[in-house]
């Protein structure tokens, strides 16, 4: 907000009373970011502060707008079984993955299959914790972890359960909040992708480490990426992650703090495809 409009906003006339009866003295001092006078002000016990008008109008427009994401998104939750299919972001290639169409050839299948089973059934019982999918690339994390998705949203549903489900990849999920940046409109902001992802239910990002590295090289994640992820994962009791990557390796990307994020709660929530297991991409 410029000081003009700030000044519009509490009135001109306010200000200039407040002057003269030196509830605020002007201090001789300019903002650097408005140009505008630097005032200051007596507070309850003797406390003195300075501000500038339209910094401090700048600062409650910021937390009003916070609180309008609030709301927002607590209303976009609120609708549970359709948050999943207006919030995920994922590719066309997993729009049809889901455990009806889930191929049982070996006996690899047959044990994810189950394990995608089991976790469905402690999440609807209510059992908190992050569950890890790890593997290399292409034996079917992702299906796996669309299909456990799109059945426990349907379950959430039969069972009269407002839960909401969201599935992300998180290359893309990155990527579009970094694009947010230069378009001020845009529904994928920080501050609301961030609340949106810290308070639905049940969370899966996939190919975890992916948005940082390039084929098998391993590179540190940058300092917003880290703190972007971290920020949301500190934050949550159940997440669902896919990742190409081994702890250690993970450890390489991230660092130990967010390895234990990612980790928490997991102990009996992690299925590893062995080495050998043939990619479904060949």
């Amino acid at each position: 907000m410029a000081l003009k409009e700030a000044l519009g906003a509490i009135g001109d006339g306010t200000i200039k009373g407040m002057i003269q009866s030196e509830f605020l003295i002007d201090t001789g001092k300019t903002c650097q970011i408005h140009s505008a006078p630097i005032y200051r002000r007596t507070r309850p016990k003797g406390k003195e502060s300075e501000f500038c008008i339209a910094c401090q109008h700048n600062e409650r427009d910021k937390k009003r707008e916070q609180v309008d994401i609030a709301y927002q998104n607590q209303a976009i939750l609120s609708n549970g079984y359709n948050v999943f299919k207006r919030e995920s972001i994922f590719s066309n290639e997993l729009k049809k993955a889901d455990f009806k169409n889930f191929e049982i050839i070996k006996p690899i299948d047959d044990r994810a299959k189950n394990y995608g089973d089991r976790l469905i059934r402690d999440y609807i019982k209510g059992i908190d914790g992050n569950a890890i999918i790890q593997g290399e690339p292409g034996v079917g994390k992702s299906f796996l972890a669309m299909s456990i998705a799109k059945k426990l949203n349907v379950t959430y549903k039969n069972f009269r359960q407002s839960k909401s489900v969201i599935f992300v990849s998180t290359s893309m999920l990155v990527r579009l909040v970094q694009d947010s940046f230069k378009y001020s409109e845009s529904k994928y902001s920080q501050d609301r992708i961030t609340k949106l992802l810290i308070d639905c239910d049940i969370l899966i990002l996939d190919d975890l480490g992916k948005e940082s590295s390039s084929g098998s090289t391993i590179k540190p994640a940058g300092d917003w990426t880290y703190r972007f992820l971290f920020n949301i994962l500190d934050n949550r009791k159940s997440t669902i992650i896919t990742t190409n990557f081994t702890v250690r390796e993970l450890q390489q990307i991230y660092d130990k703090a967010l390895v234990d994020r990612i980790l928490k709660g997991s102990r009996d929530k992690i299925f590893v495809y062995p080495k050998e297991t043939e990619s479904k991409r060949s």
